[in-house]
């Protein structure tokens, strides 16, 4: 498999829904479009938010990373989550060169720490992030959603 990963555009909105709708079955959660397009859009036309980076293979999409900025007191300095990752076919690379991919970019960038969440099941990613270098963490995160 030959695997091109780039910055996913504006023209690329369709591509990138549809894998965020696969993204969320195969993580059990709810796909709403309309949310997906206002989370996915803004990231599509500038980098103000942070980035998408999209997977492909022969044309076709096959993944894709979401980057979203943050600023950390603790660390003195810009810091990032790594909102959501898929690939249609674990287990070819494609992960761990989006990961590569989205580092080297967040590196240039002056990024200092990159933060991510997996589901309590999910040790096949852990596992992937594992072999990435990144280690648990002793915080719990929490959330309130505000809408």
């Amino acid at each position: 498999m030959a695997i091109e990963i780039r910055r996913a555009g504006p023209g690329d909105l369709t591509d990138v829904l549809g894998l965020v709708e696969e993204y969320c079955a195969a993580d059990g959660h709810d796909f709403d479009a309309a949310v997906a397009t206002a989370g996915v859009d803004p990231l599509l036309t500038d980098d103000r938010y942070g980035v998408i980076w999209l997977a492909l293979d022969a044309g076709r999409p096959e993944g894709y990373a979401a980057v979203t900025w943050g600023w950390s007191i603790e660390i003195g300095g810009q810091d990032v989550v790594l909102d959501e990752i898929y690939v249609r076919h674990r287990g070819a690379g494609t992960g761990g060169r989006l990961l590569e991919v989205l580092e080297a970019d967040c590196r240039s960038r002056g990024v200092e720490r990159i933060f991510l969440e997996t589901e309590r099941p999910n040790d096949g990613a852990r596992r992937l992030y594992e072999r990435h270098d990144y280690v648990t963490d002793t915080s719990i995160w929490m959330s309130k959603v505000l809408r």
